[in-house]
């Protein structure tokens, strides 16, 4: 099966790789790979309204999970609940570290 020019930049993204090496990769300007690994993560953590939170966009706190490793595994195609499970943190909180992750640069 061949692998997207996104899930490529998704995976190389996740395994840390520098942004401005992947956008000088593929053509791309750094907001463009940020925006590429954004929409392929799709995960939008903003209450669809400013009076209601939803207790999936709040996850309890896990204690010190390594975010540079569940961005990893996850840019590199592994499931999200085994990545859950592997890091004892529940599947709501890893696409919440995954975001927080590319909201930041990390």
């Amino acid at each position: 099966m061949t692998e997207s020019r996104d899930d490529r930049i998704v995976a190389e993204f996740g395994e840390g790789h520098a942004v401005e090496d992947i956008a000088a990769r593929y053509g791309l300007t750094v907001a463009q790979v940020y925006m590429v690994v954004e929409r392929e993560v799709r995960f939008d953590p903003q209450p669809p309204s400013p009076y209601y939170t939803p207790s999936y966009y709040t996850p309890s706190a896990p204690s010190y999970p390594d975010v540079d490793t569940i961005v990893a595994e996850y840019g590199a195609g592994y499931d999200i609940q085994w990545i859950a499970h592997k890091h004892s943190i529940s599947v709501d909180w890893v696409y919440y570290l995954i975001h927080q992750a590319v909201q930041d640069g990390t």
